[in-house]
This record gives C-alpha cells, sequence and structure tokens, in this order.
C-alpha cells in the first residue's frame, strides 16, 4: 500500500512537472506580438460586433491616395534651373568678330544687325540642351534662379537649339545673305545658357511631397467605427485599417508586451490548472499510468504549439488548422469526459492568439463534442469518415447560425469558410495513420488494432487452433462469455474479447498436458505434482514469451499475466499434500506468477476462464447445477482476495454472476428428445 501511495505521489509530481512545461511551451510559441486581424470584404457587411474607437486617431490616406497626389505634386513641380549670362556674351561676341573677319564684304550690314538682334534675344529668353528639354516635356513653367532669387518661366518662352537655330535663320533678310550665311554654320553661335539645376530640384521635391500629410482625418475616443451588419466601402476600410495600425504598433511596445506575456502565462496556467484538478479529482487512474500523462499533456501541448507556429509564419485562416483532430485522438484512446477537458484546455488557450476569439471558441467547441461524442469506439475506417462529414456539418451549421444573426441578407455569407471547413475536415482524416504513431509511442491499444487481433485467421492464433484446438474452443468460449459481461458493467467488451483469446497461448508449448487438449491419454500420470504443477503454472511465462515474440500490444500481455492471478494449481497442490502428510510445499512448485487482476476487464476475464473450464466438468447442465458453479468458483475467488487491486464493486460482481449463468444456460442447452413413432403411424405413412 505504502509503495502504491509513493508510486501515486511520484506521479502527481510527475503530471505537475509535464503541466509547466506545457504552459511554458505553449507561451513561448504563441507570437511575439497579438496582432488584431479582422477579416473583411469590401462591399460586403461587416460581420463582428460593432466596432468603437476605444482613444482617438488619425485616418491614413490609402496608399493609392497619397500616391496621386504625390504624382500631381511631381506633374505640377516646376523644376529649377540657372541661367549663364555669359554664354549669352561670349557668343555675342564671336558672333561681332566672325562678321567683321568673315562676313562684311559678302553680306549687307542690315542683315548683320538683324540676325545680331535675334541672337541677342535667343540668349534673352533662354537656350536650353536636348537633355533639359526632355526634363521639360510636359511642364508649363519652370524657375530660373538667378542669385538669390528665382522667378517662374513660361517653358514656351525658351528655346532648344533646334529651335534656337531656325528662328535666327528665319529672319527677314536678302535671300543671298541667307544663303551665304547658312554656308557658315550659324548654329557654332548657340549654346544652352539655361542650365537645369538637379540639386536644388530634387530637394525642393523632396520637401514638397514630404509636406503632403498621410492623414485626412480623425477618429475620437468613443466613436463608432462601424456597426455590425453595414456595408464596407472603402473609407470604412481605410479607418479601420488606420485603427489596426495604431494598435499593432501600441502593442509592440516592450511594456505592451511584458504585460501580454504575463496575461497569457496567467491565462494558460489557469487553463492547464483545470486540467490537473479534474485528473485529481476524477480520474486517479489516469493519474496512475505515466503513458496517460505522457500522450494528455504531449498532444495539447504539440497541438497549441502549432497553432502558435501556424498564426505566427502562416496568412491562412485559422479555420484551416484541424484542431479538432485533437478531440479525435484524445477520445480513441481516453474517456469521453477527459477528451473533453483535454480539447477544452487546447481551445481556451490557443483562443489567445486568434483574431475572433468568440467565433473560434464557439465552432471549434461544437466540433470537438461533435468529434468525441460521434466517435465512442473506433472500430472501421468509415467510422472516421463519417465523424470528419459531421464535423463539417456542425462547422457549417455554426457559422451559418453565427453570421445569421450579424448580417441582414444571408447573400451576405462569406462563402469561403465553408470551402475552409471542408479542407480542414479533410486534414482531420489523416488521424487514422497516426493511431499506429501513438499507439507504438505511448504503449497504448486502440479498437481497431484489437479487431485486427482479434480475426482468428491471425497467424497466432491459427497456431494455437492447430496445435492446441481445444484450448482454442475454451477460449473462444471465454471470449464470448467475457465479452458479454464486459458490456453488461461497462467495461471494455472488445479489450476483454481480444485478450480472451490469446489469454491462454502459453499452453501451445506443452499442449497435451491440458485437459481440453487430451484425448484419453493424461501425461501427468508419468510426472511428480512439482513436475506437473510447473507445467501447467508455466504457461503464463510461456504465453507471455510468445506475445513479446509476436509483438502483442501490453494490454493483452497484462491479461496473459493476471487471468489466474496469484493462485495455486490447485489438483496437484492438493495432490502432493496427501502424497507428503504435513510437509509444505515449495511455494514456487504450485502457484502462478501473477499478479492478480488490477481493473475491471482482468477480472472479468478471470472469471470467465475459471467459470468455462469448471462448467466443462459438470454432469448435468440444468440451471440449478449451472447458478451453483458460477456462485462458487466467483465467490471463492472474491474470498481468495484475488479482485482486492481492481475497481470492481460487489454491484458490478453480482451483474457478471448473472451474465455468466445466462450464457452458460444458453451455450448448453440440451435438444428435446422426440418419442419414437408407432407402428400404427409408420403404416399410415407407408
Amino acid at each position: 500500500m505504502n509503495d502504491k501511495r509513493q508510486f501515486v505521489k511520484s506521479n502527481r509530481n510527475l503530471l505537475i512537472l509535464l503541466s509547466f512545461i506545457a504552459v511554458f511551451l505553449t507561451v513561448y510559441f504563441m507570437p511575439a506580438s497579438h496582432k488584431e486581424n479582422y477579416i473583411y470584404t469590401i462591399g460586403k457587411p461587416w460581420t463582428y460586433n460593432v466596432l468603437i474607437a476605444p482613444f482617438s486617431f488619425s485616418i491614413e490616406k490609402s496608399d493609392d491616395v497619397w500616391q496621386k497626389e504625390a504624382d500631381s505634386v511631381r506633374t505640377y513641380f516646376a523644376p529649377y534651373f540657372s541661367r549663364n549670362a555669359s554664354v549669352g556674351e561670349t557668343a555675342l561676341s564671336d558672333f561681332d568678330r566672325f562678321f567683321t573677319d568673315s562676313l562684311s564684304k559678302l553680306v549687307w550690314d542690315e542683315s548683320y544687325r538683324i540676325l545680331r538682334r535675334r541672337l541677342q534675344k535667343v540668349y534673352s529668353d533662354g537656350v536650353i540642351s536636348a537633355s533639359d528639354e526632355e526634363i521639360l516635356s510636359g511642364k508649363e513653367m519652370f524657375r530660373i534662379y538667378e542669385g538669390n532669387t528665382s522667378q517662374f518661366v513660361q517653358t514656351s518662352d525658351v528655346r532648344s537649339i533646334r529651335d534656337a537655330y531656325r528662328y535666327l535663320t528665319d529672319a527677314d533678310i536678302y535671300v543671298y545673305d541667307r544663303y551665304i550665311l547658312l554656308q557658315h554654320n550659324l548654329e557654332n553661335f548657340i549654346q544652352p545658357n539655361v542650365i537645369y539645376d538637379a540639386a536644388r530640384s530634387e530637394a525642393d521635391l523632396e520637401a514638397q511631397l514630404s509636406e503632403i500629410s498621410h492623414y485626412r482625418g480623425m477618429v475620437v475616443a468613443d466613436q463608432k467605427i462601424i456597426d455590425q451588419g453595414e456595408i464596407v466601402d472603402e473609407q470604412k476600410s481605410q479607418i479601420i485599417k488606420s485603427y489596426l495600425d495604431i494598435v499593432n504598433e501600441r502593442t509592440a511596445s516592450k511594456q505592451f508586451q511584458l504585460l501580454t506575456w504575463g496575461g497569457r502565462l496567467v491565462f494558460v496556467f489557469l487553463c492547464f490548472l483545470v486540467l490537473f484538478v479534474y485528473l485529481s479529482l476524477y480520474r486517479m487512474d489516469d493519474i496512475e499510468s505515466r503513458s496517460i500523462l505522457y500522450f494528455l499533456l504531449g498532444s495539447i501541448t504539440l497541438f497549441t504549439v502549432a497553432v502558435g507556429l501556424f498564426r505566427q509564419y502562416s496568412n491562412w485562416s485559422i479555420f484551416l488548422f484541424p484542431c479538432s483532430m485533437l478531440a479525435i485522438m484524445l477520445r480513441i484512446f481516453l474517456d469521453s469526459r477527459t477528451a473533453f477537458t483535454g480539447y477544452m484546455v487546447f481551445i481556451l488557450s490557443t483562443s489567445l492568439v486568434v483574431s475572433m476569439p468568440y467565433e473560434y471558441i464557439l465552432l471549434q467547441l461544437m466540433a470537438g463534442l461533435t468529434g468525441i461524442y460521434t466517435l465512442k469506439e473506433l472500430s472501421q475506417r468509415s467510422q472516421i469518415l463519417r465523424t470528419c462529414f459531421l464535423i463539417f456539418v456542425s462547422y457549417s451549421l455554426v457559422w451559418l447560425a453565427i453570421q445569421m444573426t450579424q448580417l441582414e441578407n444571408i447573400r451576405d455569407i462569406d462563402p469561403w469558410m465553408f470551402l475552409f471547413f471542408a479542407i480542414n475536415c479533410v486534414v482531420i482524416l489523416l488521424v487514422y495513420p497516426l493511431l499506429f504513431v501513438i499507439e507504438k509511442l505511448f504503449g497504448f491499444t486502440s479498437n481497431v488494432t484489437l479487431i485486427e487481433l482479434s480475426n482468428i485467421n491471425n497467424p497466432l492464433l491459427r497456431e494455437l487452433a492447430e496445435k492446441a484446438p481445444g484450448t482454442f474452443q475454451h477460449s473462444m468460449q471465454v471470449s464470448t462469455l467475457a465479452a458479454e459481461a464486459a458490456t453488461r458493467i461497462k467495461a471494455n467488451p472488445q479489450l476483454v474479447r481480444t485478450a480472451a483469446l490469446y489469454h491462454d497461448i502459453g499452453k501451445m508449448e506443452n499442449a497435451p498436458f491440458f485437459t481440453e487438449n487430451q484425448s484419453g491419454v493424461n501425461p501427468h500420470d508419468k510426472l511428480t505434482p512439482q513436475e506437473s504443477a510447473r507445467i501447467i503454472t508455466g504457461h503464463v511465462e510461456n504465453g507471455l514469451q510468445l506475445a513479446d515474440k509476436y509483438g502483442l500490444p501490453n494490454a493483452i500481455r497484462g491479461f496473459i499475466a493476471s487471468h489466474h492471478g496469484k493462485g495455486v494449481a490447485r489438483y496437484f497442490y492438493i495432490k502432493y499434500t496427501q502424497a507428503h502428510s504435513g510437509q509444505e510445499p515449495d511455494s514456487k512448485d504450485f502457484y502462478y506468477p501473477g499478479p492478480n487482476p488490477f481493473s475491471k476487464e482482468t477480472a472479468i476475464l478471470m472469471m470467465a476462464d475459471a467459470v468455462e473450464a469448471a462448467s466443462r466438468s459438470l454432469k448435468e447442465y440444468t440451471e440449478e447445477s449451472i447458478g451453483t458453479l458460477v456462485d462458487k468458483i466467483i465467490d471463492t475467488q472474491l474470498q481468495e482476495g484475488y479482485f482486492r487491486d481492481c475497481p470492481i464493486s460487489w454491484l458490478e460482481v453480482n451483474k457478471v454472476k448473472e451474465t455468466f449463468k445466462e450464457k452458460l444456460r444458453t451455450m448448453y442447452h440440451t435438444r428435446i428428445s422426440y418419442p419414437e413413432p408407432t407402428s400404427d403411424l409408420h403404416q399410415r405413412q407407408q
């Protein structure tokens, strides 16, 4: 008893340690900052509750609006140019010198004066280069910077080199003079004197762009941003975006982060505390199993971490994540209440990092409940398909109900959510291959595995039927009795049914030494009671060795080890004591290694094994004889204390007795003896 208390205390400490690890990992892998994110469509109704501004904030312009304003500034921006007066002066001096030296004897003085006035006007108005002409393309005005002042100039007032040359040669002079002048390269006297000032222009343009406001209004504290069911237009969308940007900016501060992490830690700790209290009050048998503790806490932690990573590194909808897969996994290997409690801890913990916590909790709660209570006993692959379909229906109906309470027109319901639910349920189908991995990791045995093992074409059962046919028939009968009794007291009938088929596999090693396999010859006649007893009790150890060889689950091995408990090979024990009066035999020779039954299922199998074996020795099968036999065997087992360590009540034992009596009366019913026909009847039939 002290050892058991110490073991339970050790497991409780393990549960506390695992809970703290689970809390730490759950919080650690949550997104660094919980960013608010509402999923909505412009032109569709707002499906969330009314959104009220908790503080005043400015409304940001959208990127498109700001870009249009910036493009407008660039379009109407007047670039800066600088005038170089010396260029014009030099050009005029060169022209005067050229005329004096080369043209004075060829053209009239009047033509020279007209050309000089035109050349002077060209430089007075301004001449720009071809590259600068491209800069002014599309501009109505630009600015000429001279000294410390600038003035706006019409773009049409300045000339390119090409236009200046055309203007110069179009002068009203004698035809002959024009001919002479065109031969003397007048374009050499036209040079740009208005030059683009890139540095000043770019600086002024940046200054003007920086003056464009990124905001276009303000929302004051407690002002309604948008109401439920209201259509989201461009303006509302930008207000919502501005609000979310401010919220996310504030949540990024160190002080807010500290409060966030602290709040998450406390909340998740309270969630896991609920699970700890539940297990301590209602599931002490789960605490006594370290495999269950590892599986329960490990699976919850794994799924919470996965949700945190999913939210942190993915922009997909959280409803694509198969949360209800956890509920199904827990239900397959644990009871429904434990599965629901563990699943609720997971849902509440992860609700801290989703954008729609109310909808998330409600949808995942209903989906999880559907998975738990539609999959009470997994025995066929089709059950997984049915459960996934019902989960999809549950998702869809709950989402439809939520939307109907928020929208004015059913046509405004977002159809993409139903696609998300369908993908979610398809992913849940992966739970079936995961069962094998979980069984191997934690030593569990699912109903699927039990059903596979109960197939009489299983190699080990075929070998049993060949080597020990009587034992095989006995195991089949025990399986029927035990499964019926387990159903009656709400134990696990599939586990008992399968275990009963394998509980005596150790008899294959020495099949002829067991009564049910003998055919007139009893090999024990040539053995001492000790040798016979060792063979009889040894079938337990032989069975465990075969279980290891064929990879039978631990659950089945427990039945093989405990179906005789720490009992005695009574026949040979009595035979020895009669032959050695007053001499105490060695307990190792006559007693089974045990242990005694430790669960309802193992207790049922012990009772069914003893009752079925003893029923074969009855001389007549009457209701009274069968009832007396069942009561005698089970009462003896109770008196000898075989069931002290298993959680089976007196009421349940009585139900098992009644079940055995009913089944044995059915199994050993006798045919009616028909009377022989009389001679008269025989003659009439002739």
